[in-house]
């Protein structure tokens, strides 16, 4: 069942707008897949936010005993993996390298295992008779990159888990094959001994209504009144766990997790953006007191970020919004853009004040 549907901003970016249409092939593969299925839940465009950290997932598949993150890369040409898996993409006839996807998916099943486990006990009951509460230490969250339909993959060695999109429900299926055999009591996996764990209907169904609630988008340069899409916020339930829906007895699990719209006079409050990605300046924030009173400086070392406010100084590190490339910092009067040579991009990221000492 589809629980949180696609939903991309409208975009003049024709690098976003690619991006976007990889997202949008790959769900409409997971639709068909899973979307009449009340036992695994599939999730589109969910961020989390936990302190001063910020998790991007672009597709969860969620069941019983495990889950599986989807990273989509839109690759129209080709990527190249050696066997020391590091990447390579093709970009108008040239090759430059990238960030590992698979590497940053595995970031974002550590952030949402983490995540979930400081709820469990909000998420998830006891065992032993009451005794002991369950945590998600041994749920099972694998990674799946998926690359566009027409895009080529070439590698040496070991391949990792990518896909064309559409593979990518099969490659799923055999995951959670697996996540339950792992789960098993009696299961010989030697895996076993530290990974695989079942949740009860009802857990998953207080899981699933979590994620859909927790959901944080990032906010857009340029709109102040800029609030989350309609339907990303849970509507009141008929029950509450803690803070997070549970179905009413006798209820379907399944059917305790759908989801409506928030209605127009409720606007979803959406905390600023933690500097993650060179997104705009709004996502520069001080590390130290997460102060949006701050300049770009030069420094012995380079750029930097330096707090009007604490004092404090924040290493600027800049990562492309559009291919996860590491992006350089170009400074124009003022303003400073983040240089981005693998997709030819180029981002504002921050606009120092006139009375800025940069």
């Amino acid at each position: 069942m589809i629980v949180k549907d696609h939903q991309a901003p409208p975009t003049s970016d024709r690098f976003q707008r690619a991006g976007d249409e990889a997202e949008k092939q790959m769900a409409f593969y997971l639709r068909r897949a899973y979307g009449s299925d009340p036992d695994v839940h599939v999730f589109h465009n969910l961020r989390f936010e936990r302190g001063q950290e910020a998790a991007q997932i672009d597709h969860l598949v969620l069941h019983r005993s495990g889950a599986i993150i989807v990273e989509s890369k839109s690759v129209t040409s080709a990527v190249r993996i050696n066997e020391r898996e590091e990447w390579a993409r093709q970009w108008n006839g040239r090759w430059a390298g990238m960030p590992s996807p698979v590497l940053q998916a595995k970031r974002q099943a550590d952030f949402l295992r983490s995540f979930l486990d400081a709820h469990k006990e909000d998420l998830l009951g006891k065992a032993l008779f009451g005794l002991k509460q369950k945590t998600f230490r041994a749920f099972v969250i694998d990674v799946v990159v998926a690359i566009s339909d027409q895009g080529v993959v070439q590698h040496k060695g070991k391949l990792p888990d990518v896909r064309k999109a559409d593979q990518v429900p099969d490659r799923v299926r055999q995951l959670i094959a697996d996540h339950i055999q792992l789960a098993h009591p009696l299961s010989k996996d030697p895996r076993s001994n530290t990974w695989g764990v079942t949740i009860t209907p009802e857990e998953l169904a207080r899981v699933s209504a979590f994620l859909r609630a927790r959901h944080t988008p990032r906010v857009q340069e340029g709109d102040p009144t800029a609030s989350a899409p309609a339907g990303s916020t849970l509507s009141a339930p008929t029950a509450t766990y803690g803070r997070y829906a549970t179905p009413p007895p006798g209820a379907s699990p399944a059917l305790s997790v759908s989801v409506e719209p928030p209605p127009p006079s409720a606007p979803v409050s959406v905390p600023p953006a933690p500097m993650a990605t060179a997104s705009g300046p709004s996502a520069v924030t001080c590390r130290h007191c997460q102060s949006s009173n701050v300049e770009v400086a030069y420094g012995k070392y380079g750029y930097y970020i330096k707090c009007l406010d604490c004092d404090g100084n924040t290493r600027i590190q800049l990562t492309c919004p559009t291919c996860q490339a590491k992006a350089k910092l170009r400074k124009a009067g003022s303003e400073f853009f983040a240089e981005c040579s693998a997709c030819d991009s180029s981002t504002l990221y921050h606009r120092n004040q006139p009375s800025g000492r940069a």
